[in-house]
């Protein structure tokens, strides 16, 4: 995968998308699955866009219930290194672990290169080397529960009968020491136990000098010791020598093992990539299905939109807080960006959810530029921005003295630096925390540099001045999020086409400030330019109407979009019917034809018995009659089916009813091998089928 950029390019931290790593992480299938989830960033462009095409595919293979069996994958390459920087060979758990990402890694490769119609998620398969070799050894050499099988190596082999034999040896003088009636009389437990790899015997401690021997230990209490008779002293060394020899026999063959799979960590890490892209998109298809979530589209695709468009988007952190119990309801956005307009202003009151539109547009960016899903609806577009500048919340540089202002503008002298006409800009409270008439200045020039440069940008004031810049720029346009006056709640609802109103008198009043106070406000509040007010109000109405038929035309757009693809489903459920119905003629036909073959065959034995002159006759019918079978159309059929087996195809064997998984094709011999379960079994082509059973 091409390096891509920065998670600091993209706004990471202020969008909170650490947050949202944990709450993704909660469907990653394995350890790979979770190293690849930690480590994921934004992609670079071709791999941004591989990354959504394998995710929508592995969301389709969800909704139809066929998901990738992920049994036994782990991450070995952790063990690897430490293997290589410790100079050591791999512990038993890592070498186990190795036994189940190699099967798992084999068994995941023939998956994806069986997907039909799934391009992106097949070529994935392609790019799983093939560990047979090293799995074969792996099981030649370790038995189920990692333990060096003695066949591992002539010198294990003699080492463990050895140590088998003198241990027998032991174990029966001991427990002819153990039946004399004076050593049971002192004995704390009737039998053999095991101090610093010797065999003891557990004598009383006050009778401890009767039995000769070596005291190796005592209890804690003091009671007892623990003492190696005279008698076994010889064997005891004997059999320790011939542990110690198998031990390092074992590590021997252990170190050879890891040298071999050191040598072929490239070919690994190539599996471990490519698996952690399935394992992401399955982590992304997963979490899809639990928000309803979709990739989206592309622009340029069929059926996207020119810039950003956002249908009943849901914040993906607010969706966990619902699922967790703690938020009632998400209220979904609806935003666009980048077709008619580059600049959008948002206004409206406090907690009215601009921060919330702004963050939510953010964090889509940088999940389609790191391949994931969104929680959005049909039609939901996103340009694969080339960064995002975000300045967002009250955040203050208190480490450098600056404040609040002055650190809003230290980030947005940053992102300035940066900002192109691919780079998507979030602009959160512009001009606040300064004089309004010098914030509003400074804010209208920084649009217009920002306008100058085509560059997607988001803003959210509080600062009238800056509606009114909507309205004398073309590629800029205002928007409102809505507040429930009466309740004093916000109503998250976002309206592009017009200007919000911060609506604090109205609050004032509804919170109770008295009567007086709020009507002397109302009195001093100057109105510039009734004409520009006037202009203003007609130009937010026209704006209204045409947004809201923009919204009825979208609609009859999804609609006509709606019955185009049931239409389609309905045309390829007919195909599919159709091609059953073939399948079930061609294997009914297939069958009787071998069915006929045997017969043929039968009767050829019978030949030879039959006198000479009506031999030759037979003989001519009997290649009539194979001739006609060998030339039917099911032949043809048939031998395009043979032609295309290769490894990791399937086919269907009548015998045991099942689809199996190709291993290996012999064209020569006509033959091929396929894996029932844990046994290979080699089969004619005439054993097989193209076609199952019904």
């Amino acid at each position: 995968m091409t390096p891509g950029p920065s998670p600091e390019s993209f706004a990471a931290r202020p969008l909170d998308f650490e947050s949202l790593r944990a709450v993704l992480e909660r469907h990653a299938p394995s350890s790979l699955g979770q190293r690849a989830l930690r480590e994921l960033c934004p992609r670079a462009y071709e791999d941004a866009r591989a990354a959504l095409e394998r995710t929508r595919e592995t969301i389709e293979l969800a909704r139809a219930g066929r998901t990738p069996n992920f049994g036994g994958l782990c991450d070995p390459l952790p063990g690897l290194a430490h293997a290589r920087q410790a100079g050591r060979p791999l512990e038993d758990e890592n070498l186990v672990k190795l036994v189940g990402f190699f099967e798992s890694s084999e068994r995941l490769a023939e998956w994806l290169c069986s997907l039909e119609g799934l391009p992106a998620l097949s070529a994935l398969g392609k790019r799983i080397p093939e560990f047979d070799v090293l799995l074969e050894r792996l099981r030649a050499t370790l038995d189920e529960q990692g333990r060096v099988r003695e066949s591992a190596s002539p010198a294990l082999a003699r080492l463990r009968k050895q140590e088998a034999e003198v241990g027998a040896e032991l174990e029966r003088t001991l427990r002819a020491i153990l039946g004399r009636p004076d050593v049971r009389n002192v004995l704390s437990d009737p039998n053999p136990v095991r101090r610093g790899g010797r065999a003891v015997l557990a004598i009383k401690a006050k009778s401890a000098m009767r039995i000769h021997g070596i005291v190796h230990d005592r209890s804690q209490t003091g009671e007892t010791v623990f003492v190696e008779p005279r008698e076994v002293v010889a064997l005891g060394n004997r059999h320790s020598e011939i542990v110690s020899d198998e031990r390092r026999e074992v590590e021997r063959i252990l170190a050879e093992l890891t040298r071999e799979f050191l040598r072929h960590e490239h070919e690994i890490a190539r599996a471990c990539a490519a698996l952690a892209e399935l394992e992401l998109a399955q982590i992304g298809a997963l979490w899809a299905l639990e928000t309803r979530g979709r990739v989206p589209l592309l622009p340029r695709e069929k059926g996207a939109a020119e810039g950003m468009l956002l249908r009943s988007a849901r914040h993906p952190l607010l969706l966990e807080q619902q699922r967790l119990g703690r938020l009632q309801e998400v209220v979904p956005i609806d935003l666009r960006l980048g077709g008619d307009f580059d600049v959008l202003i948002i206004t409206g009151p406090n907690t009215g959810g601009k921060t919330l539109a702004l963050k939510t547009a953010g964090l889509f960016a940088l999940c389609t530029r790191m391949g994931l899903p969104f929680p959005c609806d049909q039609g939901s577009t996103c340009p694969l921005y080339d960064g995002i500048v975000a300045d967002i919340g009250d955040e203050q540089e208190i480490s450098q003295s600056l404040s609040t202002f002055s650190s809003h503008l230290k980030r947005i002298r940053e992102g300035l630096e940066r900002a192109t006409n691919a780079t998507l800009v979030l602009l959160d409270e512009l001009g606040s925390g300064t004089d309004p008439d010098e914030g509003a200045a400074l804010s209208e020039a920084l649009l217009e540099i920002l306008l100058a440069r085509k560059s997607p940008t988001l803003v959210s004031t509080h600062i009238g001045k800056l509606k009114e810049f909507a309205f004398r720029h073309p590629r800029a346009e205002n928007a409102c999020v809505e507040f429930d006056a009466q309740s004093l709640s916000p109503c998250y609802h976002l309206t592009v086409g017009m200007p919000g109103e911060s609506g604090a008198l109205v609050i004032a009043r509804r919170l109770g400030l008295p009567a007086a106070i709020v009507d002397r406000a109302k009195e001093r509040l100057v109105r510039r330019d009734e004409e520009l007010t006037q202009l203003m109000a007609d130009m937010r109405d026209a704006r209204t109407q045409a947004e809201r038929a923009r919204g009825a035309a979208e609609s009859r757009l999804e609609d006509a979009e709606r019955m185009r693809e049931e239409a389609v489903a309905t045309r390829l459920a007919l195909e599919q019917k159709g091609e059953l119905l073939e399948a079930e003629a061609q294997q009914s036909i297939e069958e009787r034809v071998r069915n006929a073959t045997r017969v043929l065959e039968r009767a050829r034995a019978l030949v030879d018995q039959l006198p000479a002159a009506q031999r030759s006759a037979m003989q001519q019918t009997l290649a009539e009659l194979e001739a006609e079978l060998s030339g039917s159309a099911l032949s043809s059929r048939r031998a395009e089916f043979l032609d295309s087996l290769k490894k990791g195809s399937f086919v269907y064997v009548p015998r045991y009813k099942q689809r199996l998984a190709v291993q290996k094709v012999d064209r020569a011999a006509r033959e091929l091998t396929v894996q029932l379960g844990s046994m290979r079994m080699r089969l004619a082509f005439d054993e097989v089928s193209a076609w199952e059973g019904r």
